[in-house]
């Protein structure tokens, strides 16, 4: 048997793969080659961590050589399991944190994707009827926000409201913004359809002054900051971030 075939063979041999036949063929040419000899030893040890001694006729091992050649494979087997688990579990960690995060960050939009219209509510009188045949009446007022047909849809509006001195008079204003989540507006952000009027009621509140809003404006930018800084930084984030959407009733 010529040298090449020999080491051809070799890694079956040592995993007990070949026939008697052959493995007496490769154990008298490693008997009377130096070399091939050598080379077997080399990757037994090495690639394979055999200890020394040839398979039995029968393609096993001597106890010793079998019990660990069969660890190593265990062994091998567990890490090769314990990687992939690792990445499985690594996997799901970061599609869960990926949908826990579209879901929960809001995206403050910008008028231009919205195009919206606002007005003041007029104060109305809801009677809510419970199960057990009890009611309670409320009073509610707020801004209505209607979508246009063809501009962009939303989840949420942000209503902000403050006194200001504009154009020298004492000014009740609100401030809106149009907003939705991560998730929505990759995956959901299409145009309103043609006809479509959907009507949001924010802020039900018993503050008067908030129903005797005199304008309203579209911020952009800077609605969560807006009731807090200083009037002419309010003023500032206004000429920067605002449109004007409604003012004394008429529409701008």
């Amino acid at each position: 048997m010529k040298c090449e075939v020999v080491r051809d063979l070799l890694p079956s041999y040592i995993d007990g793969l070949t026939s008697s036949v052959t493995n007496e063929e490769i154990e008298k040419h490693l008997d009377g080659c130096v070399t091939c000899r050598q080379y077997y030893r080399e990757m037994r040890e090495k690639n394979f961590g055999m200890p020394e001694g040839l398979p039995n006729q029968d393609g096993t091992y001597p106890v010793s050589g079998q019990r660990e050649r069969d660890h190593r494979i265990l062994r091998k087997f567990r890490r090769i399991r314990l990687k992939w688990i690792a990445i499985t579990c690594a996997a799901v960690a970061v599609v869960i944190s990926v949908l826990f995060w579209i879901s929960s960050l809001w995206i403050k939009l910008p008028y231009e994707q919205v195009q919206v219209e606002a007005e003041i509510q007029e104060p109305e009188m809801d009677v809510i009827e419970f199960d057990d045949g009890t009611s309670q009446t409320m009073r509610t007022a707020g801004v209505r926000v209607e979508e246009k047909a063809g501009t962009y849809g939303f989840n949420y509006v942000d209503c902000r409201y403050r006194r200001m001195m504009i154009d020298g008079s004492e000014r009740a204003v609100t401030f809106i913004n149009c907003q939705m989540t991560v998730g929505d507006y990759i995956f959901r952000h299409e145009p309103v359809k043609s006809g479509t009027g959907a009507v949001y009621v924010q802020k039900s509140v018993d503050n008067k002054d908030f129903e005797n809003t005199d304008m309203i404006f579209y911020l952009d930018k800077g609605i969560e900051q807006i009731e807090n800084v200083s009037e002419d930084e309010a003023l500032k984030l206004i000429d920067d971030y605002g449109t004007l959407l409604w003012e004394d009733g008429s529409t701008d």
